[in-house]
């Protein structure tokens, strides 16, 4: 996913001539005009606030089968069973503080007159009527309610916590501890079982509360008690919360060459990659042949953060991405500095159908720049960018407002990035190893000239893999950065001359 993350700002009221209603008096009414102005304003194709509130109010009804909800020229009307319930004055279609105060007005309606639906509490309802809004939009759309926002933002932003990632499924266990962090500091360990948390045993807690309740304020203490295989009883330990990023960095060095694992893009991870570089390349010095950026099953994140990290390797100005939108402000063109944080040592990205977004944009500007050879599957293909928007609920409402332009020229939407040296279908053997590379110096389309057919053509050749990661990618790498000659040459493959056309296709010498 690829964020642009604005500020929120909040309706305060809204009048109208036709009905005492459509004033913006309540926070849920606050919650939709908000949401209503930023879609007509921001979407990246034009979205009238009636077209957007319509299918939200449509899926509201249908949580209960007895009612049923129509517009006529002037009113709209929510029915039970056929019996008239409700009547509002139909908003304009582009009055979005209107709309907003007419759900509001409709979701309370609903509740009078539908015990399924008064039992819902009020996030549950919100949500339900987004679904029906971002549904209307496009499938990278979407509505957070105020739980699932927080957690999204400590994620992008950071949080205070003890720095412990734990199992998706069983959030008691702990998969890993982060260098240098409180957990880390006072002896927690992979696999131990969090058994209580400030006292309270996590088995009496909701699991959703987990995660929660061990994360607060920085410099706040929180007690852990963990058990741990081995141990005679618990282990109880008090930490002092910090501020913590989640790192999306990993380094492995393999010889001469030394590989980084991108597993997104939040507010840290430029400068967690360049200082990984900087550190190899001081401990390692002419030693380091090469390096891989692996960005497989990377979904992607911040935009500003993929454009810096591309500029970490590029070394001359030149462009980056642009993006274009129906919103003047998103008419955006990024430029890369002139300087190379790797000193123009060899480069080679991976790349597959989970590589997406952020990730996208980084491979592609690499490869239509020349500084990087592009290794794996044709990625996911989403070239387009979200904004983030915080609404006054807490929740947050993700709707796309450009496409992503390469350097080449291209559109990455639907598209993606093409590798230079494609593994789709190949096996894991050395010979493969060398087909593959092969089809790389054979490479020789010129990618942006082509036309829409041309583009789903050439991506067919390379269809995306999806799935673990497989070690061949990274075999056909080192294969590459072991031989500066090969290297440069898949690097700039040439089209083949006429001449070499004709004589390839007549057997000639």
């Amino acid at each position: 996913m690829f964020w642009r993350v604005l500020p929120v700002l909040f309706v305060v009221a809204c009048t109208s001539p036709d009905d005492e209603r459509f004033v913006v008096s309540d926070d849920t009414g606050r919650v939709f005009s908000r949401a209503y102005e930023q879609v007509a304003d921001l979407y990246i194709e034009p979205k009238l606030p009636a077209d957007a509130a319509w299918p939200g109010l449509a899926k509201l009804v249908a949580l209960d089968p007895r009612l049923q909800l129509e517009r006529t020229g002037d009113s709209l009307l929510l029915k039970r069973e056929g019996t008239v319930v409700e009547r509002l004055p139909r908003p304009a279609d582009a009055d979005a503080r209107a709309w907003g105060a007419a759900t509001s007005a409709m979701i309370g309606a609903a509740r009078r007159v539908s015990p399924t639906i008064d039992a819902l509490d009020r996030d549950k309802l919100e949500q339900t009527v987004f679904e029906g809004i971002v549904g209307s939009l496009d499938k990278y759309s979407r509505y957070a309610p105020p739980s699932v926002a927080r957690d999204q933002r400590a994620s992008r932003d950071g949080f205070g916590g003890i720095g412990i990632q734990l199992d998706r499924e069983d959030l008691t266990r702990v998969v890993k501890v982060m260098p240098g962090t409180p957990a880390h500091r006072a002896g927690l360990m992979a696999e131990d079982r969090i058994a209580k948390i400030d006292g309270v045993p996590t088995d009496a807690i909701e699991k959703v509360e987990i995660t929660r309740r061990l994360r607060g304020p920085v410099d706040s203490s929180v007690e852990v008690t963990v058990a741990r295989a081995g141990l005679p009883k618990p282990l109880a330990v008090t930490m002092k919360r910090a501020f913590i990023i989640v790192p999306t960095v990993e380094e492995q060095r393999e010889d001469d060459i030394v590989i980084f694992k991108v597993s997104g893009f939040n507010h840290s991870t430029a400068q967690q990659l360049a200082d990984r570089v900087a550190a190899a390349r001081r401990e390692m010095g002419p030693r380091l042949r090469g390096i891989v950026l692996d960005l497989r099953g990377n979904p992607g994140g911040l935009l500003d953060q993929s454009v810096s990290v591309a500029d970490l390797f590029i070394g001359e100005t030149g462009p980056i991405v642009s993006t274009r939108g129906r919103n003047p402000a998103s008419q955006q063109y990024f430029r890369a500095a002139p300087d190379d944080i790797a000193g123009g040592l060899p480069l080679v990205a991976l790349v597959d159908g989970g590589s997406a977004s952020a990730a996208e944009i980084v491979a592609a500007a690499l490869q239509d720049t020349g500084r990087a050879v592009v290794v794996g599957s044709a990625s996911y293909g989403k070239g387009t960018v979200q904004t983030v928007l915080r609404l006054p609920n807490d929740g947050e409402l993700t709707i796309t407002w450009a496409r992503l332009i390469s350097p080449a020229g291209y559109s990455l939407n639907e598209h993606g990035v093409v590798p230079t040296v494609c593994t789709s279908g190949l096996g894991s053997g050395d010979e493969e190893v060398a087909r593959a590379v092969k089809r790389g110096l054979e490479a020789s389309l010129q990618r942006a000239s082509l036309d829409e057919d041309a583009w789903i053509a050439l991506r067919k050749t390379c269809p995306g893999m999806n799935g673990e990661p497989r070690d061949f990618e990274l075999r056909v790498a080192k294969r590459l950065l072991s031989d500066r000659r090969l290297y440069t040459r898949v690097l700039h493959p040439r089209p083949p001359s006429f001449a070499s056309s004709r004589a390839e296709s007549t057997g000639a010498p």
